[in-house]
């Protein structure tokens, strides 16, 4: 099941219906702190996917992300509301209602919905960042952080959130300035490392293992040329300019082993058959 973005005209009307506070009763913590960062998370009453708390199969989608079905908690009352068993469906109508019939506040509402605007266009570069990587989790099991995926806050500067995709295997992310740093563990306890941006770009980058048992695969469409430099018998590096502005790539052997490459592309790395695959 596809979940639907939160229109930016619900949350502008939720943004000024929040007065700037966690609508649960006689919490006075805000949206936006002193320094304007978006401190909150935007909860939905009836879960957006199965397996979410009070997720109502006969609700539609478009119901699913109305304004009605959303109100912004802090991050203590949305983990508290989340029992099910204590907060049901109408305790939180009921608290979403009496939080909205308080009298106005005058706040900054347009900075508010600025900066979760803000957040979700993070959270989407993350996924599209993401999807390239064939190793990834999916989208559906990934804790990507913002208010659009899971009803969370904007990611913290330096701070890391991780999944585990399997029994020995996990992954690890933060945003920062628009870099993407992921590290990930492989099975045999091996560790990945790399920084990518969304335009492809990646710095930083730590393979597992060495880099003589990788291969390097450029898909024939995309080669525009190639120019091979020799340095000496046993030493060479190969050039590759690809097409449509994609980028090159540079590999240098010592025999028939890769010594170093350098990517100005996008690629996938699958550590696993240890391939670079330029997309």
């Amino acid at each position: 099941m596809a979940r639907l973005s939160i229109q930016k005209e619900a949350l502008r009307d939720l943004a000024i219906r929040s007065k700037n506070k966690c609508a649960f009763p006689g919490c006075n913590q805000p949206l936006l702190n002193l320094t304007d960062d978006y401190v909150a998370e935007l909860c939905h009453i009836e879960a957006a996917k199965p397996g979410g708390q009070r997720f109502n199969h006969a609700q539609s989608d478009e119901e699913r992300r109305a304004p009605a079905n959303l109100l912004f908690l802090c991050h203590q009352h949305h983990r508290e509301t989340d029992n099910e068993v204590l907060y049901s469906v109408a305790r939180l109508r009921e608290m979403k209602q009496a939080h909205e019939a308080l009298p106005d506040v005058v706040f900054n509402s347009t900075l508010l919905l600025s900066r979760i605007e803000a957040v979700l266009a993070e959270q989407a570069a993350i996924r599209k960042i993401l999807a390239s990587d064939p190793q990834a989790p999916s989208g559906e099991t990934f804790p990507v952080i913002g208010p659009e995926l899971q009803d969370s806050w904007s990611p913290e500067v330096g701070r890391f959130y991780e999944t585990r995709t399997g029994p020995k295997t996990k992954f690890r992310y933060m945003m920062r300035e628009g870099w993407l740093h992921v590290e990930q563990q492989l099975e045999d306890g091996a560790i990945a490392y790399y920084e990518v941006n969304e335009a492809g770009s990646v710095r930083n980058s730590r393979l597992p293992y060495p880099i003589n048992e990788y291969r390097v695969l450029i898909p024939e469409e995309l080669v525009l040329s190639t120019e091979r430099v020799i340095f000496s018998f046993c030493s060479q590096a190969i050039k590759t300019t690809l097409k449509w502005s994609k980028g090159t790539v540079s590999q240098h052997f010592v025999g028939d082993l890769l010594a170093s490459f350098d990517c100005a592309a996008r690629c996938a790395i699958d550590q696993k058959a240890r391939t670079i695959t330029v997309l």
